[in-house]
């Protein structure tokens, strides 16, 4: 008697919804009694815990800490793989890597997350080694630096300049930023925007606000820059500074799904299965493409439109259920009852430092300062959760 297939997942994104979907599929897995092989794709050699980046910009410990190899996220006998590459298509059963590679699928899960401007994440290095370097080189530029600018003040642009006026208190940080307000999203308390500045600005940090600046040759794709430059303000006020940071511009790519059609569908439209907008893949509640043709697909984090906001708290949240409906459509096939993802709204916590930061809990209040913030995210960035969760031991 022929042995039984095992059922195949295939995860693509090693970041934290692909890692966190891992996660509880392996304890559903253990739970049941099917045959199921996981694989995940992942186009760099190890995961970014990007949480932690400004912290690793501004300390070469911690910075030996955030990238975290795949080796131990499967044991050695499980089945389980890991394979190195980059997503180019996917078809109704299938996905092809750029390499040419094609991995078979039968149930699949997106992750593919969003790029933000170094040193925020590191788009263009697949090799951990090349971006730590990248890193330590900016560093040392910001050790000599006097007077530093921000451009944005997004939650990005808040987090790096508390974390460098934390640790180098005695140069100038300047956020400019082009908003009437800091973190100022969709969703979010004004009184946890205001706290936000009257922090920062506690902390030491300059923030200018309705202002755009420009300065020439520094962009989302070349986001950090050595060398003097002056902005001048509407006012005629200068602002003069030695190292420039450019922290706005999150950007999706799911240019892969266009390849995609239901299976013995010669003509089909796979634009209608992405916000033409926000170029992130359209999704329902239950996580599954919005498409009722692929319910063995699924997505999760910042390339879907499930969160306005794109946060890892929302992949927090909603990777149980991509993990739960998986196994619910396994046990129980097509009619299987499936659950709804849920993210609570006008969550974020702003890290500013090991021991600073603001928290916006809707639930239990607008806004939260440094003891909140500390015991939740800052003191660690959440470092230790990354290396539970890839199984590893604490560096």
């Amino acid at each position: 008697m022929a042995a039984t297939e095992p059922i195949k997942i295939v995860v693509v994104g090693g970041s934290h919804g692909g890692v966190t979907v891992i996660k509880h599929l392996l304890t559903s897995i253990q739970s049941s009694n099917k045959k199921v092989e996981i694989t995940l794709v992942e186009k760099r050699d190890a995961r970014h815990h990007n949480y932690g980046a400004y912290r690793a910009l501004v300390n070469a410990e911690f910075g030996d800490k955030v990238w975290v190899p795949y080796t131990t996220l499967f044991g050695a006998k499980s089945g389980h793989k890991v394979v190195q590459g980059s997503l180019a298509h996917v078809h109704h059963h299938d996905i092809v890597l750029e390499s040419g590679t094609s991995i078979p699928f039968d149930y699949l899960v997106l992750a593919t997350g969003s790029t933000n401007p170094t040193p925020s994440k590191f788009d263009n290095f697949l090799a951990s080694a090349d971006a730590v370097a990248a890193t330590n080189q900016t560093r040392a530029d910001l050790i000599k630096s006097k007077n530093v600018v921000i451009i944005g003040g997004g939650a990005c642009g808040c987090e790096l300049a508390g974390e460098i006026k934390t640790a180098f208190p005695d140069k100038t940080v300047t956020i400019v930023h082009s908003g009437a307000n800091l973190v100022d999203y969709e969703g979010f308390a004004s009184s946890f925007k205001s706290a936000a500045k009257k922090h920062l600005e506690g902390l030491g940090v300059a923030v200018v606000l309705n202002e755009r600046a420009n300065i020439e040759g520094l962009s989302s794709k070349n986001s950090i820059r050595v060398g003097s430059a002056t902005i001048t303000t509407k006012d005629g006020k200068t602002i003069e500074s030695d190292m420039q940071f450019f922290t706005i511009g999150n950007q999706v790519d799911t240019s892969y799904i266009s390849s995609l059609k239901p299976e013995g569908v010669e003509e089909f439209d796979a634009s209608t299965l992405v916000d033409q907008e926000r170029h992130v893949l359209k999704i329902r509640k239950t996580m599954q493409l919005s498409n009722e043709a692929f319910p063995h697909i699924f997505a999760i984090g910042d390339c879907t439109d499930f969160s306005k906001v794109a946060t890892g708290v929302a992949c927090t949240y909603t990777a149980p259920t991509v993990a739960k409906n998986i196994f619910q459509l396994i046990s129980s096939g097509p009619k299987a009852k499936l659950a709804n993802g849920s993210v609570p709204g006008g969550l974020m916590i702003l890290s500013t430092g090991p021991n600073t930061g603001v928290t916006a809990l809707p639930l239990f209040g607008s806004k939260f300062g440094n003891f909140f913030s500390k015991a939740l995210k800052s003191k660690d960035l959440l470092l230790g959760t990354t290396l539970t969760d890839m199984k590893v031991a604490s560096k």
